[in-house]
This record gives C-alpha cells, structure tokens and sequence, in this order.
C-alpha cells in the first residue's frame, strides 16, 4: 500500500509539458501545470477508490519496490525526465528519475509512467483533445461571433462570457466545428467578430 505518488515531468530544450501531479491512498489528486500544459496551476480532484485499487495493484504488478533502472551506453540529450515517487505505508521510500534520452531495454517504465496518468486522469489538464466551436450569440443584433478552440462546449461558452463587452447575460448557440491540430495550451478565442 502507499502513502502517495508524485509523478513530475521536466524541461527539455522543446516544449515538453512540465506538471507535477500527486495522488494519496484516498485518491486526493494535486496537480501543478507549469509550462507547455493546457492547465497551468494549480488544481485538485478526487478519484474513486476502485481506481485508488488500480494504483496499487500497478504498483505491486510492476514490481516498482525493487525495479532497478539501468539504461544502457547512449543517451539522446535535450530530452525531458519523468520522476516517479511512491511513498509507501511502511515509511519506505522509492523514486526513479527516469531520463527520456537514456536508451533502455524495453519500455516497460515509460508504459507504467503512462499507466498512473491514465488512472489519475492528468490528460485533461495536460494536452486534451480540442475542437473548434463556433459561438453565435442567439439573438443580439448586430450577432456576435466567435471561434474558440477548447476542450468542452461548456468551456468554450465561458471563454466567450469573459470576452463578450456586453454586460447583459447572453444566450449563445455553440456548434462543433472540427478538431484542433495545433498545440494550444489552454482555451482560446481565435476569431471574434459581428
């Protein structure tokens, strides 16, 4: 059983994602997005038991107690590092900074990092996928239009009440558009126009 889990991705000489994310035996999350995130800050959330249960039944499966990282004789360089800490209920501590540009035997680490990501749900702060709506305020004249790349319509419209200069609570139609393809790093208003 542990403590908690601290997964932390690091710089590169890109724009890799740079966040923390920490995740007790109760499934209290902590996450901290700092550069390259379509999160950044801070923010916390809670996940259900049954996914605390997947947590530590990864952490037994792998074996990461007593896994051993060794790399073998080359390394890319400019790479980032994703370090993974597990402290367990026995006040054991284990962490394994794992280097991306190290060559190793298998990817079995870099699938287990993936693995707590997933339970934990990191994606949505970190590089969800975006669409474009298209956000049509329902009945002002002249009508104000916006394009907005976000992760939700929900998102989309609360973006477009931020921006709007008018003060009255408006009603908007929003429609899905397409999808994203370019990184964004967090909600956007392309477009505005009347």
């Amino acid at each position: 059983m542990f403590d908690n889990i601290r997964l932390e991705r690091t710089m590169c000489y890109g724009n890799c994602p740079v966040y923390n994310v920490t995740v007790d035996k109760e499934g209290n999350d902590k996450y901290e997005g700092e550069m390259f995130v379509y999160k950044s800050g801070e923010y916390q959330w809670k996940i259900p038991s049954k996914k605390v249960k997947q947590l530590i039944d990864l952490i037994e499966n792998f074996g990461f107690k007593s896994f051993v990282y060794q790399p073998l004789n080359g390394l890319v360089t400019d790479q980032p590092s994703c370090i993974t800490t597990v402290k367990y209920s026995d006040g054991d501590s284990k962490e394994i900074d794992h280097y991306y540009g190290d060559i190793l035997l298998d990817d079995s680490l870099t699938d287990f990092e993936k693995k707590i990501e997933n339970i934990i749900g990191t994606k949505k702060y970190v590089n969800p996928k975006l669409y474009i709506y298209e956000v049509t305020e329902k009945v002002a004249e002249p009508l104000c239009r916006y394009l907005v790349i976000s992760a939700s319509k929900e998102e989309a419209i609360n973006l477009v009440n931020k921006e709007s200069d008018i003060q009255d609570i408006l009603e908007w139609q929003i429609n899905k558009i397409g999808i994203a393809t370019d990184d964004y790093y967090g909600p956007v208003i392309i477009m505005k126009g009347i």
